[in-house]
């Protein structure tokens, strides 16, 4: 059997094609996409047991809650804080579940922007009955008037997204002012 020089061409570039795919694979040059976040965090709320907040920019906003059975209790508490265990079910609430609004960009872009940096942002820990913890970094606030609302900037602690979520998250975290 004898073939064409146009079908033995054609033979080469589909094996060399093969060849690629196969050390592609082998070397792992593969594509880091991913697909998009539909929240930037799901909580099951009844298994939480402690919530951290770390205020960055200024250390009197930070506390921390525990859960003993069904009552919570709170250590290095601001001020004008609520009473631990409304605190915990505000908290627990709002965190929930929340929807991603719009993908921003990448943090070292947004960072300074958007408040994200290591000495503005805040981060609040939820930790889970077998310790495992779902954190996540809070920016800045903005409001605009009409159906926009408000949003708040944030971003997965590792990861390279920011992402605007609704809702000023800070606001009632937050009580102590510099």
């Amino acid at each position: 059997m004898k073939l064409s020089s146009s079908t033995k061409a054609l033979l080469i570039a589909a094996g060399v094609l093969v060849l690629l795919f196969v050390i592609g694979d082998r070397f792992g040059f593969r594509t880091t996409s991913k697909d998009p976040l539909q929240y930037v965090i799901e909580l099951d709320t009844s298994a939480v047991v402690a919530i951290r907040f770390e205020d960055r920019a200024d250390a009197r906003n930070d506390f921390h809650l525990m859960r003993s059975g069904s009552n919570w209790q709170r250590t290095n508490a601001p001020h004008d804080s609520l009473a631990a265990s409304a605190q915990a079910a505000l908290l627990l609430q709002v965190f929930q579940r929340i929807p991603v609004k719009r993908d921003m960009g990448m943090i070292r872009l947004l960072a300074d922007r958007y408040q994200l940096t290591d000495s503005t942002l805040c981060r609040i820990t939820f930790t889970d009955l077998d310790g495992g913890e779902r954190a996540l970094n809070l920016g800045s606030s903005t409001f605009a008037p009409g159906k926009v609302g408000s949003w708040t900037y944030v971003n997965l602690p590792g990861e390279r997204e920011v992402y605007s979520v609704e809702g000023l998250l800070t606001s009632t975290l937050r009580v102590a002012q510099p």
